[in-house]
């Protein structure tokens, strides 16, 4: 059957300032799993490289909260990150029960979504130790879409997770170091649509001579939490040239609870089977999610008065990552388990920065991402890569009050297999799936600092 979107066209997601807090469905391309860290377009320059290590630069807050410590007055920072994908997938098979094959497309294009991430921070010195702000960013996200008519369907059509962080932090300086921590409020909305290969459900629960992949029925789940973790951060000098910092940001456990729209309108055998089963009726929906915790370090050299030398490196800890599980409160509609067993994954940046005058600065930079994702449970919703990152970036004082920020970076991924075995019992009635996935990326980004 032709499926169509109830949502329309999702390639392309806009967040508005008014939900800067909620601003997501950028593509896994350029970051670990989908983790987001385009969180500043000063940073971006340098593919983050030493973003940790940044004293009085609130819009680097996500890399470590003590980045607000030692601002004069108040200052605030905005960004724009542009996320433009270019993904495709190739070679794609397909088999239901381990013989039969599923009929569709085997290639397609434009498969993981574009974005414009806004990001914000703002600190103000409170005394000459004492410090506060609070940053707004979206720490995941991610969006995939495959045709109704792809051979990959079973395994799902339209794939989102969409974030927001609301980050308050409070922070001390000491003797050349300073430490700051705080809350962090995490909204998590996902947004899931398969086909359901209703005539072989009907064919294995009914023993009918129905053929399975003939006769396809839809889902589309949608589902939400707020949840609560913290963060906290440590910099300081070491000697008169360099400067280092650290940071934790903790996971983020979510209970999920939305609805499950089933749509049969068009399924013989789904309409069979809502009748003599009880399956496939609109229903609430439970799920648990973890969003995972990461470490951080970065340090900060002077070579001289005009040129610095930047590192860091990132722990993301996507073991928490290890299944998702939608429990429907139909009682005839059995759960539906998506199994990831991803590992914890290390990303290293290195870069450097040159001033040119009093008021001009060039970053560049690279930096490479392990890919999390477990080969034996490669899905099609979450495709993985590691990736190499090359940065460049630009900032200019515009004012005594304003500064500018530009930075471009380029991701390139691996070429990675899909993988899933119809010998999992999740996959009994999705099939098996194998094929390949290519993934390339162009960031764009402009940001603007403020004194006040």
């Amino acid at each position: 059957m032709k499926y169509k979107n109830p949502h329309g066209s999702k390639k392309y997601a806009v967040a508005p300032l008014s939900l800067i807090a909620l601003a997501g469905g950028a593509a896994p391309a350029m970051a670990s799993g989908f983790a987001l860290n385009l969180q500043s377009a000063e940073a971006l320059g340098a593919a983050t490289a030493g973003a940790q290590a940044t004293p009085a630069t609130p819009g680097n807050a996500y890399f470590n909260p003590a980045s607000i410590v030692g601002v004069e007055g108040m200052e605030t920072s905005l960004s724009f990150i542009g996320v433009l994908n270019d993904t495709s997938y190739e070679n794609a098979n397909a088999a239901l029960f381990g013989v039969v094959p599923v009929a569709g497309d085997t290639a397609g294009e434009g498969i993981i979504g574009d974005a414009v991430i806004p990001t914000g921070a703002a600190a103000v010195k409170l005394s000459d130790h004492l410090f506060a702000g609070v940053a707004l960013y979206a720490p995941f996200g991610f969006n995939t879409e495959y045709d109704d008519t792809s051979a990959l369907r079973y395994h799902g059509t339209y794939s989102q997770v969409v974030s927001g962080v609301i980050q308050p932090m409070l922070g001390v300086s000491f003797g050349g170091w300073s430490i700051a921590a705080g809350p962090k409020f995490e909204y998590v909305d996902i947004d899931l649509e398969g086909a359901i290969d209703a005539a072989g459900i009907e064919s294995a629960l009914l023993m009918t001579m129905a053929i399975p992949g003939t006769d396809d029925a839809s889902v589309d789940v949608s589902a939400n939490d707020w949840g609560t973790g913290f963060v906290v951060g440590l910099q300081g000098h070491v000697g008169h040239r360099l400067t280092v910092g650290a940071s934790f940001s903790s996971k983020v456990e979510h209970s999920l609870s939305g609805t499950a729209a089933f749509d049969i309108s068009t399924s013989t055998s789904g309409q069979t089977l809502s009748g003599l089963a009880g399956l496939f009726q609109d229903t609430g929906v439970t799920s648990s999610f973890t969003t995972p915790a990461n470490i951080q370090f970065g340090l900060n050299y002077e070579v001289n008065d005009k040129t610095r030398v930047l590192a860091s490196a990132t722990q993301t800890r996507w073991k928490s990552f290890d299944q998702l599980v939608l429990n429907f409160e139909n009682p005839a509609q059995p759960a539906e388990t998506t199994t990831q067993n991803w590992k914890n994954t290390w990303a290293g940046a290195v870069g450097v920065e040159r001033d040119f005058g009093p008021s001009q600065t060039v970053r560049l930079g690279v930096m490479y991402e392990d890919d999390p994702a477990n080969p034996d449970f490669s899905s099609p919703r979450v495709p993985g890569a590691s990736r190499v990152w090359l940065a460049a970036g630009y900032s200019r004082d515009l004012s005594e009050r304003a500064k500018l920020h530009l930075a471009a970076s380029y991701a390139i991924a691996e070429t990675t297999p899909l993988n899933e075995s119809a010998a999992y019992p999740e996959n009994l009635f999705r099939g098996s799936v194998t094929g390949e996935t290519d993934i390339s990326g162009f960031v764009a980004a402009v940001g603007v600092d403020w004194r006040f």
